[in-house]
C-alpha cells in the first residue's frame, strides 16, 4: 500500500479531533469562568459623582449590626447617626472611589451554602458580610455590594481594622442582587467605630496666635480666674509646661459628638483661651470617670488687653468667632478622659 495515500485522510482526522477536543474543553469551562481585572460595579463607577447618600452596615451575626449613614448636603458630607454632624469628608469620598474601583480577579462559588463561610451572608440575616449601599438624589440604588472576609489571615486583617490603608488587599465580595462571589482587589474600610468617620475637628485657632489661658469657675460664675499662662514678648511662655500643654491641646479629637442639650453641663469648669486677633474661645468641660464632654463657644471684647484697635480686625475677629460658633454650636464633644491633662487644668500643671 502506497503510505502517501494514506496521508490526506489521516491529516484531515487529525483535524478533526483537534477540533473535537477544543469543542469539549471549551465546553467543560466553568458557568463563572471571567476574564481576569474586571471591574464589579461598572455602572455605579460611571456615576460616582451622583451619590448622594452611603451606608455601611456591618454584621455582627447574632449581635446584630452598626450602621454608618451619611448623606451629602451642600455643605459636604453628614453623618445621619450623629444628628447630620459633619462626616470626615475624605474618609467618606476614598470608600465611594475605593467601591468604584473594585476589581474581580476570580470568580468563586455561586452556591448560597457557601456565603456564611466566606463572611458573605447579609447583615439583617445575622450574617457578618459588610454590605455597602449608595443612592442618588432620588434614592436610586447606585450600588448594592457585600465584603466578607479576606484572603489573607484574619490576624492580618485584624491588625489594619483601624484604617482604609495604603495597599490593595483581597476579599471575597458579591453583588447582593447576585449569589455568585468573586474574589475581588481593592480598598474598604472595615471601621465601625463612630469616632473614625466623624470630622476630627476640635474648636482651636493656629496656636502661634494663642496668648493667653485662663481658668474659669463652674458655669453661670462671672469672669475668669488670673492666668494660668501667658504668652512671652519673645514669643515664649512665662510657664515651663506651657509648650507641653499646648502640644497636648493641638492633638485634641473628638471620638464621639451629642447635641448640647442632652449633656448636663451645670457643673461644667470653663477655660478660656485668648488669641491675638481679639477672640476668646471659651470651653465648658464636665467629666466623667471614663469620658470627657466639652462645648464650645467664641466671643469679641472690644476691651480686652487682646482686643483688635482698628475696624477692619475688629471685623476679622468676630467673622472667626462667626465661623466657630456656626461649626459647634448646639455640639457636645466627647472626648477620653485623659483629655482632662488638656481641659481641667489649673495654675500648678503649668509649672512655676
Amino acid at each position: 500500500m502506497d503510505i502517501r495515500a494514506l496521508i490526506k485522510p489521516l491529516s484531515a482526522f487529525a483535524a478533526a479531533c483537534f477540533l473535537l477536543g477544543a469543542i469539549a474543553i471549551f465546553a467543560d469551562r466553568p458557568v463563572n469562568a471571567v476574564s481576569d481585572s474586571e471591574i464589579l460595579l461598572p455602572d455605579f463607577a460611571r456615576q460616582i459623582d451622583a451619590a448622594q447618600a452611603l451606608e455601611i452596615v456591618h454584621g455582627r451575626g447574632m449581635s446584630g449590626a452598626v450602621t454608618l449613614s451619611f448623606k451629602r448636603t451642600p455643605e459636604g458630607w453628614v453623618m445621619r447617626e450623629r444628628d447630620d454632624y459633619p462626616a470626615r469628608q475624605e474618609l467618606v469620598n476614598e470608600t465611594l472611589l475605593a467601591l468604584g474601583s473594585l476589581q474581580t480577579g476570580a470568580a468563586r462559588t455561586a452556591q448560597p451554602k457557601w456565603h456564611r463561610a466566606l463572611g458573605l451572608v447579609p447583615p439583617e440575616e445575622f450574617g457578618k458580610a459588610i454590605r455597602f449601599r449608595v443612592r442618588d438624589a432620588e434614592d436610586a440604588l447606585l450600588a448594592d455590594v457585600m465584603l466578607g472576609k479576606e484572603e489573607a489571615s484574619e490576624v492580618a486583617a485584624l491588625q489594619q481594622i483601624k484604617q482604609l490603608g495604603t495597599v490593595e488587599r483581597n476579599f471575597y465580595v458579591r453583588r447582593t442582587d447576585s449569589a455568585q462571589t468573586w474574589l475581588a482587589r481593592g480598598r474598604l474600610p472595615r471601621n465601625a467605630q463612630i469616632g473614625a468617620w466623624l470630622d476630627p475637628a476640635f474648636p482651636s485657632l493656629p496656636q502661634e496666635g494663642l496668648v493667653e489661658v485662663r481658668s474659669g469657675g463652674k458655669e453661670g460664675e462671672s469672669g475668669a480666674t488670673e492666668p494660668l499662662v501667658q504668652r512671652l514678648p519673645d514669643g515664649g511662655w512665662n510657664k515651663p509646661n506651657a509648650a507641653r500643654w499646648l502640644e497636648g491641646f493641638m492633638r485634641l479629637q473628638p471620638e464621639d459628638v451629642s447635641r448640647d442639650s442632652a449633656i448636663n453641663f451645670d457643673t461644667a469648669s470653663t477655660l478660656h483661651l485668648s488669641y491675638d486677633t481679639g477672640l476668646t474661645l471659651v470651653l465648658e468641660n464636665v467629666g466623667a470617670a471614663t469620658a470627657l464632654w466639652t462645648r464650645a463657644r467664641a466671643t469679641v471684647s472690644n476691651s480686652a488687653l487682646n482686643a483688635p484697635q482698628d475696624d477692619a480686625g475688629r471685623q476679622a475677629a468676630r467673622a472667626l468667632a462667626d465661623a466657630l460658633n456656626q461649626r459647634f454650636n448646639g455640639w457636645a464633644l466627647r472626648l477620653p478622659a485623659s483629655a482632662a491633662a488638656q481641659l481641667l487644668v489649673t495654675a500648678a500643671d503649668f509649672g512655676d
